[in-house]
Parts: C-alpha cells; structure tokens; sequence
C-alpha cells in the first residue's frame, strides 16, 4: 500500500528519523561494551528506521533515490565484521548522508492540497 504525503509530512518523518538515529547513537555510546557497537535493545529500531528513511527518499523526495542509495550502502556495509551487529559509524555515516540531503527536502515544491478521495494509496 502506498501513501502519498506532502512535503510537510515528509520533512518531518525524515526530522523524526534524524532524531532517532541520534538517540540510538546515545543509548549506545552510554552501554557498557567496546563502544563500537549499536546496543541489542537498539538494533531492531534502527533497522525499522532505515528501511523507512529509504523508502522516504525514494518514494516521496524527487530526486531522493540516490540518497535512498546511500543511506542503503551505509548501512549494509556498516556491520561489525566479528558480531554482524551496526556500528556507531555506520549510523552516523547515515546521520551524515542525511544532514548532505537536506536541501533535497528543503527544496520540494509544496503539495496542492488535495481532497482525501484523490490521495493515491495502494
């Protein structure tokens, strides 16, 4: 099911996920471990948060796919070669590829405002 949202929405569900991912790094970094790693109780968040910040780039931000790119290449690369687990870089390679792609939200032109039987969903 696909829904269609406004650039509004969009900048602040990408707002939403930069402070995710920033509060993920801080719960980390405040664990007892080596301190390279994103926490257990974290990873499943993260995770979730990713796939909906590609998704968000891909889908809703014109010209948003490359950054989608990115952020998946971040990730996928970012896991400790020994625990298979992310690593505090990977996230903040994402946070970083994010703050790069701000102006891509910034610049979306504003929605019309539509009646909710002309929404595109499915």
């Amino acid at each position: 099911m696909r829904i269609t949202f406004t650039s509004g929405q969009v900048a602040m569900l990408i707002g939403r996920a930069e402070r995710q991912l920033e509060q993920i790094v801080a719960d980390s970094i405040r664990e007892p471990g080596n301190g390279r790693n994103i926490t257990r109780a974290a990873q499943h968040v993260l995770h979730e948060t990713v796939v909906t910040l590609i998704r968000l780039y891909r889908e809703q931000v014109p010209g948003g796919a490359p950054v989608a790119t990115r952020i998946a290449r971040a990730y996928a690369k970012g896991a400790d070669a020994q625990s298979g687990v992310p690593t505090l870089a990977c996230v903040r390679t994402i946070l970083t590829v994010m703050r790069d792609a701000r102006e891509l939200v910034a610049a979306a032109p504003p929605e019309v405002p539509q009646a909710a039987s002309n929404m595109t969903i499915g």
